[in-house]
């Protein structure tokens, strides 16, 4: 084995209190004996501290993990290519003087079996954006499995089972699926507060993220008419998050660090905003709230057609982007409010610039090219479950007539949804949809997809027959112009 090594660990145990701390600190003095350089992270009950970088990683010559509870998937990638010598945290203190000496004979080459990612990273790891795509990732969940139960109890209402409720006696039992339906409403804000707490500082931010979200929106407690919603969730996710990454800076001593995640930053964080929320925060953003709502509901029917237009024309227009993603956001933060015909729009929108571009490839193939019309059924198929990936290629390969013809049909079915009346109640499978209940009515939803597709279809065809007239005339110029000179 080299005379000098640079090595990257983790450590962590079930706790995430002593045996982290004591492995680490054993490895740093072991690595100095041998005169090795090392860097430990730890991922304790104060969250990840000392996060290795991906040039560290990069860098490195072995990589040591000693666990007692695993790496997370994500982990496991940022390892893809190294040589990893894994160990039992519990045997790691004894074995202490072999694991150095072993690195050259029994470190693994990781593969990326398990740890994949799916997709590709649409927004930059640390920024706001991805810390609140934590948050909306989690509350999905509860949202789907909630908006799923509703539409089953919907659904049994209307087939002529009895609806009752607990204060007429002995509650029926679409009641009963109704009411465990929207504990996932009631519960999505503040999960998703808690995850956007913890993508910022970890375990340590996500109780106290937790309990204040879920004051903020209780209107019992606070006494307001209305809770702080996704809105407060966002606020609070992100100063609770922010609080707990300072704080976890603060550094009390080998006898008392451990203490600080599990019970000194809960303790403070959870008093201090806990306070904040009660008198300041959740009535202030209650107030915001009810404006909004109010807003929305006596906005005259004209600007809610153009509110509208724009929300759709934001959605198709850079799919899956941060201006799609502002739109999508916006949608789906009145879900949890029981409003539900902004989400329809995300429901039909978000379906038609893969399968127009799909569609349009088999109405007109010459305007597309051979790669593009073997990914054709499959664009179809996957936009048809709400899946907008598909589009991505058909629109860098002709990005004016394609994104031109999404953000304008975009637009005009957004209006069609309103219009006709949808509604969505939780993300569910596309075309699917009307079939399991979270769409409605059925044969409006279905009729203004078709429309959507039909003039999406249309302005593609359109569009890019024009475009591609203009760029074979342009390049015609050119080169006579070339064979002149």
């Amino acid at each position: 084995m080299e005379s000098s090594l640079r090595v990257v660990a983790i450590t962590n145990c079930p706790a995430g209190i002593a045996h982290t701390y004591m492995v680490a600190e054993a490895l740093e003095q072991k690595a100095r004996q041998l005169g090795h350089t090392i860097r430990v992270e730890t991922q304790g009950s104060s969250g990840v501290e000392n996060r290795l970088s991906d040039a560290e990683i990069a860098a490195a010559d072995y990589v040591i993990l000693a666990t007692g509870r695993g790496i997370s998937n994500d982990d496991r990638q940022r390892f893809v290519g190294k040589k990893v010598y894994e160990i039992p945290i519990s045997q790691a203190l004894k074995n202490i003087d072999t694991i150095f000496p072993h690195l050259a004979t029994q470190a693994l080459t990781f593969t990326a079996d398990n740890s994949v990612r799916l997709g590709k990273q649409e927004v930059v790891q640390g920024s706001v954006m991805s810390h609140l795509m934590a948050g909306v990732s989690a509350a999905l969940p509860f949202v789907i499995g909630g908006g799923i139960l509703v539409a089953i109890a919907n659904m049994l209402v209307q087939m002529g089972l009895p609806y009752t409720d607990m204060a007429k006696g002995a509650p029926s039992f679409t009641w009963v699926v109704e009411s465990i339906g929207y504990l996932g409403f009631t519960f999505m804000i503040p999960i998703m507060g808690a995850y956007i707490a913890s993508s910022i500082a970890d375990k340590p931010a996500f109780a106290p993220a937790f309990l204040v979200c879920y004051l903020a929106n209780d209107k019992g407690l606070l006494g307001t008419q209305s809770g702080a919603g996704f809105l407060g969730a966002v606020v609070l996710g992100l100063a609770v998050g922010y609080f707990v990454l300072w704080f976890r800076k603060v550094r009390l001593g080998k006898a008392l660090q451990p203490l600080l995640g599990s019970m000194l930053i809960p303790f403070v964080t959870l008093l201090l905003f806990g306070v904040l929320t009660y008198y300041l925060v959740g009535p202030f953003m209650s107030d915001v709230m009810s404006g909004l709502l109010h807003i929305l509901n006596t906005i005259p029917p004209s600007m809610k057609l153009g509110a509208a237009f724009l929300v759709g024309a934001m959605l198709a227009f850079d799919m899956g982007g941060p201006i799609n993603k502002t739109a999508w956001f916006f949608c789906f933060s009145l879900l949890e409010k029981q409003i539900y015909d902004w989400y329809a729009i995300v429901g039909v929108v978000a379906l038609m610039p893969p399968m127009a571009a799909g569609i349009a490839t088999y109405l007109a193939p010459k305007l597309f090219t051979a790669q593009e019309k073997s990914a054709a059924s499959s664009a179809i198929v996957v936009g048809a479950t709400v899946a907008t990936e598909p589009a991505i290629p058909y629109a860098l390969a002709a990005p004016l007539p394609m994104i031109t013809a999404n953000t304008l049909s975009g637009g005009i079915t957004g209006m069609l949804v309103i219009a006709f009346g949808i509604k969505r109640l939780a993300p569910g499978l596309g075309i699917f949809d009307p079939l399991i209940g979270l769409m409605s009515p059925v044969g409006s939803f279905y009729l203004v997809l078709a429309v959507g597709l039909a003039l999406n279809i249309s302005l593609i065809i359109l569009l890019k027959g024009f475009w591609l007239k203009r760029k074979t005339a342009t390049q015609q110029e050119n080169e006579h112009g070339h064979r002149t000179a």
